[in-house]
């Protein structure tokens, strides 16, 4: 081949390189990444009024806000907590583009739809499947398995799936992750009260100097001391685990033939439990509560004060019929049985030995009398 040929062809190879390394480069300008931008960058969060979550599995959630504050529509209006639904938002807001996902990763995605207060949509969200991250080096060693590190989702567009680092695991119906759960937190060592009362048998416990007794013990009888910390916290961080609905009596729930649990504190204040039957298909209770006060002073002021806390409480509280975790509702439906026991009966010998030693007691007793008379005498 000709010199000339050659060049030439060197220069057309030259030309088609820089074509090529030009055309890619400005497909690069024109698409840049989008791994780390934003993925609701749009989104004003002072403008969602209404947070709706459809589930694959049907447990739908829907939440709303209004002046008197945000309710979980979906479970009886119940009052929603604020906090943590700024946070939730927060999060949706703050999530970032990691790399891309297959559309196989939303098949069965939940539908995630914020709204404002006109019910117009200002973002939907697919919640997709959740990115597993194996156990490395010393975990496995423990049996650790494998974890959640973050969660597939989409904007809808399935064909825009994107993995970002946030599992968002609190987005789902379950109460406890927009409401505050807790009913009510009693200390034992406010506790000087308690009175148990199940199918017409009842049993009242006071304490005294820091000393549980059972009313009614016979001389073959004590106090079981094993059982007093679970009567003293049975109300010591109470929280449910769902609602009741509220259109079912006390009759359904097994309420009115079930078992009452009260307890009096020091300060006047009474909370009565009121346990019903087990939540079909479970072992969790359903469970009613309210609170009373006895004055046990003179100073109004602090009267006043512990009357309005009780009666915040009822109007919380004594309206809603709560679902119970059963460890707690087994600690408030003991009876006499549970907690009073048998004296143990002292072996024969050692009786012996303690009436011998209680009439040598007696005689020594009696011979110091004897010396003291002759002694006056």
């Amino acid at each position: 081949m000709k010199a000339n040929k050659l060049i030439l062809l060197a220069v057309v190879a030259a030309v088609l390189g820089v074509a090529a390394y030009m055309s890619s480069r400005s497909v690069k300008v024109k698409t840049p990444s989008q791994v780390g931008r934003e993925l609701l960058p749009e989104l004003d969060l002072s403008k969602v009024m209404r947070i709706e979550l459809k589930c694959s599995d049907n447990e739908n959630l829907l939440l709303s806000g209004s002046d008197d504050g945000w309710k979980i529509n979906s479970l009886y209006d119940y009052p929603a907590d604020i906090t943590r639904i700024r946070e939730h938002l927060l999060t949706l807001r703050n999530l970032k583009i990691g790399q891309k996902g297959s559309p196989d990763k939303i098949e069965d995605a939940d539908l995630l739809d914020l709204q404002d207060s006109a019910g117009r949509s200002l973002a939907t969200l697919l919640i997709g499947d959740e990115h597993m991250r194996k156990a490395t080096g010393r975990a496995t060693q423990f049996g650790g398995g494998a974890y959640p590190d973050g969660r597939y989702v989409s904007t809808g567009d399935k064909d825009e799936v994107w993995l970002v680092k946030e599992t968002l695991s609190s987005f789902t119906p379950k109460p406890s992750n927009w409401a505050d759960t807790q009913i009510i937190s009693v200390s034992s060592s406010d506790v000087n009260g308690i009175a148990l009362m199940k199918q017409g048998d009842s049993c009242i416990l006071s304490k005294k100097d820091g000393e549980w007794s059972v009313a009614g013990l016979t001389d073959d009888e004590e106090f079981d001391t094993s059982a007093s910390h679970s009567l003293e916290s049975a109300l010591s961080s109470l929280s449910f685990n769902n609602l009741a609905d509220p259109a079912l009596s006390d009759d359904e729930l097994g309420i009115s033939t079930g078992a009452v649990f009260k307890v009096t504190l020091k300060s006047g204040e009474s909370y009565t439990a009121s346990l019903g039957s087990a939540v079909p298909e479970g072992a969790d209770r359903y469970m009613k509560i309210r609170a009373n006060f006895t004055p046990q002073g003179t100073n109004e002021t602090v009267n006043a004060e512990i009357r309005t806390k009780v009666e915040s409480f009822n109007e919380k509280s004594a309206r809603w019929s709560y679902i119970i975790p059963s460890y707690k509702a087994d600690s408030m439906m003991k009876s006499r049985a549970d907690i009073v026991k048998n004296k143990e009966k002292q072996p024969e010998a050692e009786a012996s030995e303690q009436e011998q030693s209680q009439g040598s007691s007696a005689a020594q007793a009696s011979g110091q009398q004897a010396e003291d008379e002759e002694d006056n005498n």
